[in-house]
């Protein structure tokens, strides 16, 4: 499905989400930076993993690509500082994100 399928009302909505999920992100990454257990991974992870899937079918490619590479990196072991960097990315764009879309 592609944006152009996603009616601009369930795309706005799903844009409002934005800070929440940007939120959810930082907090499950400054867990997982405090205390690298297995369930601060699994949370982050998650988080990605919902995002990556979600974020294309509104036409929000980027993001879904920033969270794959987020379980991507995960999921190979990669260090805490790659997992931060491309969460902080991620993060970062959701922040960016516009405030409502037209059309």
């Amino acid at each position: 499905m592609n944006n152009q399928v996603v009616p601009a009302a369930l795309r706005n909505r799903y844009l409002e989400s934005f800070p929440s999920k940007g939120e959810s992100l930082s907090a499950a990454l400054q867990a997982l930076e405090m205390t690298f257990h297995a369930e601060q991974v699994r949370a982050l992870r998650d988080l990605a993993h919902k995002l990556a899937g979600s974020a294309g079918m509104y036409g929000f490619d980027d993001l879904g690509l920033l969270a794959r590479e987020i379980v991507r990196a995960i999921d190979t072991g990669a260090p805490i500082s790659v997992i931060g960097g491309y969460t902080r990315q991620l993060v970062g764009h959701l922040q960016k994100a516009p405030v409502k879309l037209s059309g």
